[in-house]
């Protein structure tokens, strides 16, 4: 039974946002409802579905598991956001629905944080990277204020799936950007840095899938970063001018390593050529654009 009030036990909010999953739903929910750590609700925002994630929700019973469902396509911080409102518990963690965790993943998280001292707003995790048949084992050592390192590309959390917060902190940051299609993590976390640190358990404990559905292309990740970019441009700044046309050349080659990943030369030459008009970055940056161009369109021939 759900303990909203409990010290030693803290209420945590898992919200589970899903669109057009029903083949995947059931295992993500069933590894939260496996967690050693059971003061918990689990949440399901459902972005209106349109297969039969309804009626695989449904057969969970389980008085800890919420649905809700939107009636229109709202987009992922829409989901998240309903999820946070609905929410009961003094911590928040989220989990993607093709995903699933470890299950320690919630009771190592939480009883780290409650050791913490208050500017630690929250924690995140290692993870394994899945794709296909290959597994690559992520152990994770950053923490802190990673502002710099999280704008650099150069912070890898995973997904929002290794991520726990305390409630009452992303309520005072403010909730996800719903004008963002991608990156709304790391556009929470932007904000989550300027009076808060985020601290780290090395050791995996969140199975992340990697698939071709789940790969943003490239003509949106663009459009992402000129709106990341422009909202966060003092963010960016406040580093000074060496740092800061640093960090949008590395915004900017991370759109032309998109390109290079679906062949698209033409795009992946024009984003490199933005990315030096801010600053040359490390020959090593360049020449992995290279192998990613090699790579890729070999597959293509």
């Amino acid at each position: 039974m759900v303990s909203y009030i409990n010290s030693e036990k803290p209420l945590v909010s898992v919200i589970i946002p899903t669109y057009n999953r029903a083949d995947l739903i059931g295992r993500a929910i069933q590894s939260v409802l496996d967690q050693t750590y059971q003061n918990i609700e689990i949440i399901i925002v459902d972005d209106a579905s349109n297969d039969n994630t309804e009626e695989i929700v449904r057969k969970i019973h389980n008085k800890n598991v919420v649905y809700i469902r939107h009636v229109s396509n709202k987009g992922g911080g829409a989901a998240r956001n309903a999820g946070i409102n609905a929410s009961n518990g003094e911590y928040i963690a989220f989990l993607d629905d093709d995903d699933e965790w470890l299950n320690d993943k919630l009771e190592k998280q939480v009883n780290k944080i409650k050791t913490l001292s208050p500017e630690w707003g929250g924690i995140y995790c290692g993870f394994y990277r899945i794709t296909g048949k290959k597994t690559k084992k992520v152990e994770v050592f950053k923490k802190g204020d990673l502002k710099t390192e999280l704008l650099r590309e150069k912070l890898d959390i995973g997904s929002s799936s290794t991520l726990l917060f305390i409630k009452k902190i992303i309520l005072e940051i403010g909730l996800f950007d719903e004008t963002f299609e991608r990156n709304q993590d790391y556009e929470l976390l932007i904000r989550f840095f300027r009076k808060y640190k985020l601290f780290s358990l090395k050791e995996p404990l969140v199975k992340i899938y990697t698939r071709n559905y789940n790969i943003p292309n490239g003509e949106m990740m663009a459009k992402v970063k000129y709106r990341y970019l422009s909202k966060y441009n003092n963010d960016i700044y406040e580093y000074g001018l060496d740092i800061g046309n640093e960090i949008v050349a590395f915004q900017w080659l991370g759109v032309a390593f998109i390109f290079a990943r679906e062949g698209k030369i033409v795009q992946n030459i024009y984003y490199i050529r933005k990315s030096i008009k801010y600053k040359i970055l490390p020959l090593r940056e360049y020449l992995y654009n290279f192998i990613l161009i090699i790579k890729y369109s070999i597959i293509r021939i």
